[in-house]
């Protein structure tokens, strides 16, 4: 391997991981924000919302990975061009494309066999631990941590709960409305009260009140006294959906689903794994298109003083065209799974035509675009 090539992957790569920890931290904070409800309404540990939201980041990473690989390599030709090192290999007598498809080549079948362990395995196992999480957080039931003083708080649909004060588990003055029983809602008033545990049950524990019940059949108000009385909580819990969606699946579950299936016997959710699982092995195939589209620019725009906006807005076009194509693709194979083909033929074929217009003769795309 030559000095230059271990230089331009240095500098690709370097450029690569500074873009990457940015872009990935970005949208990273935004969906922990998005996820902060965790912290102030499901009673999760900070340790385990931070759990919570690092398992985020390998989808996060699947989707900023390109976009990384494209501006890398595009900010280091740009940069080469600038400082006319560009130049300077012409003057050894190198061809630039040779000099640099090389460590580019390199570069990309590195981050390809990453993200397609990233795509296989790392981030279905990610999916499917948050799901787990979510399930088991919604499903634990009401809690004291819910519930803010002096405020009608409602940590169930048909439970609504007032207090004066609270000091960890143990509450002054309060006040709970509970329509569980539409035809009889029943009113609880206590001067104290505490959240227990008993026997893996989660119980409000009252102490001097009274229970005021409206028969509606009957249009009263009975009332029963009381110095002590256990609010089972347990009726109140959420009863979250334990659906496992198909990108939550882990591939060899997919791959036991489907075997020995045939494409068009498959339901709706067997043809979403069907699309999950082939869009896992094709997707990071763009990896290579998204590393050779900045090329293109030096076809018309090899030298410090030559213009650069055109043929740096042009690839930018492409890339996004690509990104939506493989998005686009993904989801349409799951109406159309016979057209599985389709997602394998599009990033090869866009890889191809990159690889031609590289080797097109230089005034044939000037023309095309325009550019002097």
């Amino acid at each position: 391997m030559s000095r230059f090539t271990t230089y331009a992957i240095r500098e690709i790569s370097s450029s690569f991981l500074l873009l990457l920890i940015l872009l990935s931290s970005i949208l990273w904070l935004g969906q922990g924000l998005r996820h902060l409800e965790l912290l102030t309404s499901d009673n999760v540990s900070f340790v385990s919302y931070i759990s919570y939201i690092l398992l985020l980041l390998p989808k996060i990473l699947s989707i900023t990975i390109p976009i990384c690989v494209f501006l890398s390599i595009l900010f280091n030709i740009n940069r080469l061009r600038n400082d006319s090192e560009i130049i300077i290999l012409w003057a050894a007598g190198k061809s630039d494309y040779e000099s640099l498809l090389k460590p580019i080549l390199l570069f990309a079948f590195l981050v390809y066999f990453l993200s397609t362990i990233l795509s296989v395995y790392i981030t279905p196992y990610s999916l499917n631990e948050i799901r787990h999480k979510i399930i088991d957080i919604r499903s634990s039931g009401i809690h004291s941590s819910f519930l803010k003083e002096k405020k009608f708080i409602s940590p169930a649909n048909n439970l609504t709960i007032f207090l004066q004060e609270r000091s960890g588990n143990k509450i002054t003055g309060l006040l709970i409305h509970d329509i569980k029983n539409s035809s009889s809602p029943q009113t609880y008033i206590a001067e104290n009260g505490e959240f227990i545990e008993e026997n893996n049950k989660k119980i409000l524990r009252l102490f001097n009140g009274n229970i005021q019940i409206f028969e509606r059949n009957q249009n009263k108000i009975s009332e029963v006294e009381f110095e002590t009385y256990d609010l089972n909580l347990a009726p109140y819990n959420k009863q979250e959906s334990k659906h496992i969606y198909s990108d939550e699946l882990f591939t060899y579950q997919i791959i036991s689903n489907l075997n020995g299936k045939n494409i068009k016997d498959l339901n709706k959710y067997e043809k979403e794994q069907f699309a999950q699982l082939h869009s896992r092995i094709a997707n990071p195939f763009y990896i290579f298109s998204f590393a050779l589209i900045p090329l293109i620019i030096l076809k018309f725009s090899k030298k410090p003083g030559d213009s650069f906006l055109v043929p740096i807005s042009f690839v930018s076009v492409i890339a996004f065209i690509f990104q939506i194509t493989q998005i686009t693709s993904s989801n349409l194979l799951i109406d159309k799974s016979n057209m599985v083909f389709i997602i394998y033929f599009l990033p090869i074929s866009f890889l191809l035509i990159i690889i031609f217009a590289i080797f097109l003769d230089n005034f044939a795309l000037k023309r095309f675009l325009n550019v002097k």
